[in-house]
């Protein structure tokens, strides 16, 4: 204490200086009316700078509540797409949907876990059974389709990430409809093949390719990438064809589960006629 005591009396001379300089700005200030405007407008540009970063700093904070209300408000959007029935890049035909009898449902869920530098690599999303999770959903992104959900708990899933070297999405050429199976065989993220397209197929570089829907686990019309490139192996009487895909798997924060209601009724049927043939 006596030594802030000792500080405090070394430094009054500069504190006195500071008050007096404090008073004689104040008086210059008030009595001149140049001094006053300038005076005024420096404040009121300072002001509104602190107001502005201020205002800045607080959205910064608030933008992970509006993402989380955005990608709700899509996964609802989703959901009145793909019961439309229509292709959801183009949705010029909502009028001639049967939204009363809903197929599918889009679940918004945050990636918590993504891995993109393996042969095998997986999604982790914070949404499990207790939210109607189910395995060998589908999973997609604002940019298409990214996965396929493999395992779920009650409060998480784990997704067989398209970046998978067993993942396959039927896909098929968009207004042309050849389909084949598209997967991951290069060791590019963005570099997919879609094969098994017959060589008399009218495929050309910028084709879009989409989800074919024959599958339970996606509706049909969801982008899938572009054709890049296309070849014939020798003595083959189908096409290989390189897709340059949509889905931006690096940054991936948000995701949709796919839900199909009628999934298990529709396979319980489909194994049940396999069954008879065998």
């Amino acid at each position: 204490m006596f030594n802030l005591v000792q500080l405090l009396i070394k430094l009054s001379g500069f504190f006195l200086f500071l008050v007096l300089e404090a008073i004689c700005f104040s008086l210059v200030v008030r009595y001149n009316s140049n001094q006053e405007k300038v005076y005024t407008n420096t404040v009121n540009q300072f002001t509104g700078w602190l107001q502005k970063k201020s205002t800045s700093t607080s959205q910064y904070f608030q933008l992970y509540d509006e993402n989380r209300r955005l990608a709700k408000e899509n996964a609802r959007l989703l959901d009145r797409l793909a019961n439309a029935g229509i292709n959801l890049q183009n949705p010029l035909d909502t009028m001639w949907a049967d939204t009363l009898n809903p197929k599918y449902t889009f679940l918004e869920a945050q990636i918590i876990q993504n891995s993109i530098n393996k042969n095998h690599n997986y999604i982790t999303l914070n949404k499990g059974s207790d939210d109607g999770v189910t395995p060998h959903s589908g999973l997609v992104s604002d940019d298409g389709v990214v996965g396929i959900v493999r395992k779920v708990s009650k409060h998480y899933a784990v997704a067989m990430s398209i970046l998978h070297r067993q993942a396959v999405v039927n896909a098929r050429v968009r207004h042309k409809y050849y389909f084949g199976p598209l997967n991951w065989k290069s060791n590019d993220i963005h570099i997919f093949n879609l094969e098994n397209i017959p060589k008399d197929a009218l495929v050309t570089k910028g084709d879009t390719i989409e989800t074919s829907g024959y599958s339970t686990m996606f509706p049909p019309g969801i982008p899938l990438g572009v054709v890049d490139k296309m070849w014939m192996e020798p003595g083959s009487n189908f096409f290989t064809i390189e897709v340059r895909s949509f889905a931006k798997l690096s940054n991936l924060q948000h995701a949709y589960i796919v839900r199909n209601i009628f999934k298990e009724e529709q396979e319980q049927l489909e194994e049940a006629v396999i069954n008879e043939d065998e």
